[in-house]
């Protein structure tokens, strides 16, 4: 079993959670008790998934669960573009990431699926 900070899935988990941590810092003031900690909260739960699913043997749950994650994080982005609390660039540059992270956890589940 690799490192999970070794794993490309997780150093994109982790590019992410960086990012929002800057953009969400930028919310104003009325949003970043609300939509901005939900933001940072799944971009953290998603890089939590990484390092559970990594150490475990049954994978695919915990799999499931970070792609669940990162569909209500793929949303409340959409929903910050959408209000004008980050540009359409930096939106652009969240979904390059999640789009990543989704590619990879979805291999990573259809290979757990395969082997069980």
């Amino acid at each position: 079993m690799a490192r999970a900070t070794d794993l490309p899935i997780y150093r994109a988990a982790y590019d992410l959670l960086k990012l929002l941590a800057k953009l969400t810092q930028q919310y104003p003031r009325g949003y970043r008790q609300g939509l901005a900690r939900e933001v940072f909260g799944e971009a953290q739960a998603v890089v939590v998934g990484v390092f559970r699913a990594n150490a475990t043997t049954d994978k695919a749950p915990l799999l499931e669960t970070l792609r669940e994650h990162l569909e209500t994080l793929k949303l409340l982005l959409r929903l910050s573009k959408d209000l004008h609390l980050i540009s359409p660039g930096q939106f652009g540059s969240t979904v390059e990431l999640t789009d990543a992270i989704g590619k990879q956890a979805s291999g990573w589940l259809n290979y757990a699926r395969n082997r069980a």
